[in-house]
């Protein structure tokens, strides 16, 4: 029997008989776990657990089953999908050509009300049987008195119809955005697709949601979240809604994901002073919060998509523009960024996912470094997508941690290789080098830009195989038990809360989950099939089922 709290006895949920996880630095397995008020309290044996129980203290009978940490997703948008509820879904079974994409227009167009936005979110041109992007004049079709504007699966790009051109006021002569771009036809015409910081044109003139409607939209994803097992996401594009959507759930007691906040230096509303001025100004330095909302980092825009093809590469793409890559912050700004970050105190989590884009992020906190040495500060690289041995030296030389988004090899994997070619792919998410490297890494969903449980995306890491069933960079599979370790205890560690959670230790946070099936004995096709039975958040079960 192990722990290092004190007072052992009055144990109030024991989860007995079963095959527990703790991924522990040994990858320990144990057969019983004690949990006293929000705490993991010893593990050990069955028998040895039961005597530390209270009078009436509840006892779940696992049955043989596996128990583990709960998962830690470190890159989401929550408040992004809370209101996507809000929207005509692009990604639904019933959207599978232009012409449905048309349909769902015209009947939420005649829901609303002439005047009136229509908004969708989750579209993919790949995923249509066109194979081709929709235009501005076939959702004139659809919705010819309403603006429609539709977020394409990644969020780097948009589709708009004429009516909402003419309210952003773009025409045949709007020069491109820095960091942006406006797609056109052979004539020059606008076709209604926006790139990066061009869907800022369109996005500024869109009527706001409302704190609640954010909240019932969190409520319902917090859910889904607790049934996929996941009980904390780290937030990569915190804003005034999604912040105090959080407060207030937690304040009216629904407590059921633990959020650690990347504040977005983009300001909520064009005019706002960025993120990185009213930080500095109250004096947060990373870390500011409790067990269940804290800030972690300033967010930081870098490159691209690399679906998209806009992300920053050294040789072109093959998708969209084709070219070397938008950066929407370029090196120059953020390098001061950067700089104003680490000195205030502050982590830094910067979008960043082709081999150039990784370059110039690592570039500006190298030089943030060398202006102060911190140690053990933790910068970070989100996405992470294409990253060959070069970069991955400059990480490890660096202390930079990165969360990548193995979780898009599934449902973005066939968009990825072919976007990034043949030579490219090898680097793509390479997990494996990362270990060998002794790189700690975490994983992540992205969601809403993949909207699937964290038992695809470990089925991805340890196959490299996505929806397709092409395998993708082959060479960079891991191992099942290292694939748990990025989804939990790595989690935890990029948030610096590795003393906390993503692990099952005496005196950690008791949040754990059961599943239907051993994952570590099961064939490697069915772990995306794998579902969750108990879902435990701070000692309370929170999901059952």
């Amino acid at each position: 029997m192990s722990s290092s709290v004190k007072d052992l006895f009055g144990a109030d949920l024991l989860l007995v008989n079963g095959k527990i996880l703790t991924i522990d630095k040994n990858d320990s397995i144990v057969e019983a776990v004690a949990l006293k008020g929000d705490r993991i309290i010893a593990t050990g044996s069955t028998a040895e657990m039961k005597r530390l129980a209270a009078k009436g203290a509840k006892i779940i009978d696992l049955e043989g089953r596996i128990a583990l940490p709960g998962i830690i997703d470190s890159h989401t948008h929550p408040h992004n999908a809370a209101m996507n509820f809000l929207e005509i879904d692009c990604r639904g079974m019933d959207i599978k050509a232009i012409k449905d994409i048309q349909a769902a227009v015209m009947k939420k167009a005649k829901a609303l009300g002439p005047g009136k936005w229509v908004r969708g979110s989750g579209y993919n041109d790949s995923k249509l049987k066109e194979r081709r992007q929709i235009t501005r004049w076939e959702l004139d079709e659809a919705a010819p008195k309403n603006p429609v504007y539709i977020v394409s699966d990644t969020g780097h790009q948009a589709i708009v119809n004429s009516v909402a051109l003419h309210i952003a006021g773009i025409t045949k002569s709007t020069p491109d955005p820095a960091g942006g771009q406006i797609d056109r036809d052979a004539k020059g015409e606008c076709t209604g697709l926006l790139y990066e910081t061009a869907t800022k044109l369109m996005s500024d003139k869109i009527p706001q949601y409302t704190v609640e409607q954010v909240k019932e939209g969190l409520r319902q994803l917090w859910i889904q979240f607790n049934e996929w097992g996941i009980t904390s996401t780290h937030d990569a594009s915190a804003q005034l809604l999604g912040i105090r959507g959080y407060q207030q759930l937690l304040a009216e007691g629904f407590r059921r994901m633990r959020v650690s906040l990347m504040v977005s230096i983009k300001p909520w509303r064009a005019g706002d002073e960025d993120m990185l001025d009213a930080l500095e100004g109250l004096g947060i330095e990373s870390g500011f919060g409790d067990e269940w909302l804290k800030i972690m980092s300033l967010k930081i825009m870098g490159d691209g998509s690399g679906a998209g093809g806009t992300c920053g590469v050294y040789t072109p793409q093959h998708r969209g523009p084709k070219g070397l890559g938008l950066m929407t912050t370029p090196a120059e700004e953020m390098d001061k960024i950067v700089m104003r970050a680490h000195l205030a105190g502050l982590r830094v989590s910067i979008h960043s996912i082709g081999d150039r884009g990784v370059d110039i992020a690592l570039d500006a906190i190298e030089k943030a470094q060398k202006a102060k040495p911190v140690a053990d500060m933790r910068h970070r690289i989100e996405h992470n997508s294409c990253c060959t041995l070069k970069q991955l030296s400059r990480m490890k030389k660096l202390g930079v941690v990165p969360s990548s988004s193995i979780g898009y090899m599934y449902g973005l994997g066939d968009q990825y290789a072919e976007n990034f070619g043949q030579e490219r792919v090898r680097w793509l998410h390479p997990h494996k080098t990362l270990k060998e490297m002794n790189i700690i890494a975490g994983g992540n969903s992205d969601c809403p830009v993949t909207f699937y449980s964290p038992w695809v995306q470990i089925y991805a890491a340890v196959t490299r195989k996505t929806s397709s069933g092409q395998v993708v960079g082959p060479e960079e599979a891991i191992s099942i038990m290292d694939a748990l370790r990025v989804y939990t205890i790595n989690g935890a560690y990029l948030s610096k809360e590795e003393a906390l959670k993503g692990s099952i230790e005496a005196g950690k946070l008791a949040d754990i989950i059961v599943l239907d099936r051993d994952v570590t004995s099961i064939p490697l096709d069915e772990i995306k099939d794998i579902k969750v039975l108990t879902t435990i958040v701070g000692g309370k079960i929170v999901y059952e089922k």
